[in-house]
């Protein structure tokens, strides 16, 4: 999806919360995005003003047991600093966000795990986000290139030979619609000018050296007008069905009381539902009938490791096609599916309950 500058510019300003992607008539993994690249920017030119005022950070913390408000970062962030204002090392303000119950500060772990369920960014499960949608249009390219026999190298592949490692290389190159390329790159990004020049000077002209033509693709749009030294491609060319898991973040939830396996399999059929994670005292036997992956999930409390695991399975998940969530309850806020669809809707996911 290509859109003007201008058009840009507006969404870009418009976009300030999670609650604001349903005000625009755009998809909503591309309004995601542009709304991330927005924060990230901002985040980049805020964090080192904030490093040079640590033992201010430090005893405000002490004094008011809150962070002040000049501290203008996302959640994650403004917690990371604040564990290095106390002197955390690096391995134990790891270790802390990983697993904020090792806090003993009752304020400092309550903080800290505000932070993992509402930063869509820079929290573990945000993290875990990024690399399923990163995953999930590498993922469609390798269907389709598998589809025509084209053989290829990934950038796995690729690590022991060069540094600068595209997506996919091809030792012979091959045409598409007329060009002839070495390459291609995947880029769960929106193609905005700075991020589409920090990548090329980061990327795409050593890619251009290294191994010659190629291009890119931007799987949540671009800008129409970006710079031509790299041929950008259009998403829609490959034309999956996987590419409508990116653009929607539609993640589904069922109640099952008084359900019918029949119906639960139609259901299933109807979404084209590829996994299924039975939360809590749920056990359909739905892996005996059905050629869908159908995963287990149980936790003591949202606070603990145990549900920040579980949220990660459901996104992995996500990377692979579309997941729902089964409950016994019809009522998604009377069980465990209400624990898990929050801090999904809080990372930027459309949660949809089906009765």
């Amino acid at each position: 999806m290509k859109i003007e500058l201008e058009e840009f510019k507006r969404l870009r300003r418009g976009l300030k919360y999670i609650s604001d992607l349903s005000g625009f008539n755009y998809p909503r993994g591309m309004l995601f995005t542009i709304l991330t690249q927005k924060k990230v920017d901002q985040v980049k030119q805020d964090y080192g003003k904030v490093c040079t005022r640590l033992e201010e950070l430090s005893n405000f913390w002490s004094t008011h047991k809150k962070i002040p408000a000049w501290v203008r970062l996302t959640p994650m962030m403004r917690v990371r600093l604040l564990l290095k204002a106390l002197e955390y090392t690096k391995r134990e303000i790891r270790d802390s966000l990983n697993d904020p119950e090792r806090i003993d500060d009752a304020d400092l772990r309550r903080l800290i795990w505000r932070s993992v369920f509402t930063d869509y960014i820079y929290s573990p499960i945000a993290v875990k986000h990024q690399f399923a949608r990163g995953r999930l249009g590498e993922l469609i390219i390798e269907k389709w290139l598998d589809s025509r026999d084209i053989t290829y190298k990934t950038e796995k592949d690729l690590r022991k030979e060069s540094i600068k490692t595209p997506d996919f290389y091809f030792s012979d190159p091959i045409q598409i619609n007329g060009f002839e390329i070495n390459w291609i790159e995947s880029k769960a990004l929106f193609g905005d000018p700075r991020t589409h020049w920090i990548y090329w000077k980061k990327q795409f002209s050593k890619y251009l050296d290294l191994f010659g033509q190629g291009f890119v693709v931007y799987w949540f749009g671009r800008i129409k007008e970006l710079d031509k030294n790299v041929k950008v491609w259009e998403e829609e060319f490959f034309r999956d069905k996987l590419m409508q898991n990116l653009l929607d973040m539609k993640i589904y939830t069922l109640g099952i009381k008084g359900k019918s396996r029949q119906e639960i399999m139609k259901t299933l059929r109807k979404f084209s539902i590829s996994s299924v994670f039975e939360v809590g005292d749920v056990d359909t036997g739905l892996e005996k009938e059905m050629d869908v992956d159908v995963v287990h999930l149980d936790f003591e409390s949202p606070y603990s490791k145990e549900f920040i695991q579980a949220v990660g399975r459901v996104i992995d998940a996500y990377s692979k096609g579309r997941v729902i969530l089964l409950g016994q309850s019809r009522d998604w806020r009377k069980c465990k599916r209400r624990n898990l669809s929050l801090t999904l809707r809080n990372m930027g996911f459309k949660v949809f309950h089906l009765r």
